[in-house]
């Protein structure tokens, strides 16, 4: 498929986004737990470091706890139904936007869709902005960025910056809702949520020389 972007998604993220299915359709309930990770990982025929980082990412979202010893408990459905909307709507928005830019450069766009697809968009962002009012910006790494090679997890990106890594668009593909497990690769553009602060202090953490 020449010049159509592609949408990748990590097995950790498929993984997690299965399990927070499971859950709003009531095959796990709240203060249930999980198999463990060495089941859960024969089951999806993945590594246990993936179900760990799959974990990760349903823990951060407030949908399961993961204290050491006492395997993974789920602690809210209702987190679990926030988390599959705002991965659906993403993946629609990508998609629109996907269409929009493969209809401009064949150029033979069809007036009344167009205007459908551009109207989809603003309303989306206007909805996401109604519940996180951040603006969202882009960041391309270049060859001289400090950080080359490591991951959000390991700069502690949130937590230094306020900003949330949404997607990145590495060569022709674009990686949705990364997680913290993302790596700063050449050439990568990172698209952020997050303000002015945001914007100036992953500049600072992306770019400033390190003794």
């Amino acid at each position: 498929m020449d010049n159509e972007q592609k949408i990748a998604i990590s097995a950790y993220r498929k993984i997690a986004i299965d399990i927070a299915k499971s859950i709003v359709n009531g095959k796990y309930v709240e203060g249930q737990k999980l198999f463990g990770r060495s089941v859960l990982a024969s089951q999806y025929k993945v590594s246990p470091e993936t179900i760990r980082k799959a974990a990760h990412i349903l823990k951060d979202m407030g949908i399961v706890d993961t204290e050491k010893g006492s395997g993974i408990e789920v602690i809210s459905v209702n987190k679990a139904k926030e988390f599959i909307e705002r991965c659906n709507e993403i993946e629609n928005l990508t998609v629109a936007k996907s269409d929009l830019s493969k209809w401009a450069q064949k150029q033979a766009k069809d007036v009344t869709e167009v205007i459908g697809k551009i109207q989809f968009i603003v309303d989306t962002v206007e909805r996401f902005n109604s519940i996180n009012p951040l603006t969202p910006f882009e960041i391309k790494i270049t060859k001289d960025s400090p950080v080359i090679g490591k991951t959000a997890d390991e700069l502690k990106f949130w937590h230094n910056t306020g900003g949330t890594i949404i997607a990145i668009k590495r060569g022709e593909n674009l990686i949705v809702s990364p997680g913290p497990y993302a790596a700063f690769i050449e050439n990568d553009t990172f698209y952020i949520i997050g303000t002015d602060q945001s914007y100036t202090a992953a500049k600072k953490i992306l770019f400033e020389q390190r003794a």
